[in-house]
């Protein structure tokens, strides 16, 4: 779990970072321009995952091969986690995570996009961690099967308040 844990960090971190540098290039472009793109599209994004109708938005739509771990006890999981952490090579079932890479780029810069990797990936560690510690990760998936729309309201607002706080305290490029 450690080798996975740091690949997925590890990835993360990079997208992160890649997406906070291009928000450096697209803040030469006037804020008031960046907000008016921004509002509208977290708008409708926030609209339909809070009434539990998350947007399929553009994505790859193929999971990282299982293949992958066993290689070695080190290589095999790092690389499993690198690529799940990028976020480039997995399924989404909500459109949060393209509103996070929007936000990032028309108003973030590199703090934001690394402090936005790192929180991606603790927040998908998260999931096999708690499966794997809850002593019956049917009956977990069961439960979260059960609660899957008021999980993703809880994340859509948990992304509103972010989103309110980044722009409140002035964390941006």
């Amino acid at each position: 779990m450690a080798a996975f844990s740091t690949g997925l960090v590890v990835g993360a971190l990079v997208s992160g970072t890649v997406v906070g540098a291009l928000g450096g290039l697209v803040s030469v472009a006037p804020e008031i321009v960046r907000l008016w793109i921004l509002a509208p599209v977290i708008a409708v994004i926030m609209v339909f995952e809070l009434a539990g109708k998350p947007l399929q938005l553009i994505q790859n739509r193929r999971l990282v091969p299982q293949e992958i771990i066993p290689r070695s006890q080190f290589e095999g999981p790092f690389q499993f986690g690198f690529e799940m952490g990028t976020g480039v090579r997995t399924f989404s079932p909500t459109a949060l995570p393209h509103a996070l890479v929007l936000v990032v780029v028309l108003v973030g810069g590199i703090l934001p996009g690394v402090l936005v990797g790192l929180g991606f990936g603790l927040g998908r560690i998260l999931m096999p961690l708690t499966r794997s510690l809850s002593g019956d990760p049917k009956a977990w998936d069961r439960n979260l099967l059960r609660h899957l729309t008021w999980v993703g309201r809880l994340c859509a607002a948990g992304f509103l308040l972010s989103l309110v706080v980044l722009l409140l305290t002035g964390l941006t490029g």
